[in-house]
């Protein structure tokens, strides 16, 4: 098998010449307090263990609240490499609880983006951050995340696909 050489000089010259791999290393201990202190604060919910790190694509790691598990519903805090942004995102436990959802949910004005193929992107909806906001300060990420945590699971707890 054969891979591409460019790529992965360029990965080799990143990491001779930059600190990107401090970077990243600090941005896994950030995501990892915020796992942990959002488990302490958020009584409703229970977080996974885990944290998935999705090849520098985005990172996640998920809550549950026994309403949200009802509906066969689960939230995600995911932050978009790319964008440098958190999101927390509403998703389905399976390609056909999404689909039901975003049939419900396509035609509505609501003040969350709602996905266009619910066949290929892993939320139903998603409530992004900010794009201006200091992650660097855990406690303000902290308070921004559990607001946006309790609207978008209230607001996912009260859909009606019946």
């Amino acid at each position: 098998m054969q891979f591409d050489t460019h790529k992965l000089n360029v990965y080799k010259e990143l990491l001779a010449t930059t600190e990107i791999q401090k970077g990243y290393q600090e941005f896994i201990k950030l995501f990892r307090y915020l796992r942990i202190e959002l488990e302490k604060e958020l009584d409703d919910f229970s977080l996974s263990n885990n944290i998935v790190e999705n090849r520098m694509d985005f990172a996640y790691f998920q809550l549950f609240s026994d309403e949200l598990k009802a509906k066969g519903l689960k939230a995600q805090i995911v932050f978009v490499h790319k964008e440098y942004r958190f999101e927390v995102w509403i998703s389905g436990y399976n390609r056909k609880i999404q689909r039901d959802y975003y049939n419900c949910l396509k035609n509505q004005n609501i003040k969350y983006i709602v996905n266009g193929d619910p066949e290929r992107v892993d939320y139903i909806i998603k409530s992004p951050l900010p794009k201006n906001t200091d992650i660097s300060n855990g406690e303000l990420l902290i308070e921004l995340l559990k607001s946006e945590i309790n609207e978008i699971v209230t607001f996912a707890e009260k859909i009606n696909i019946s």
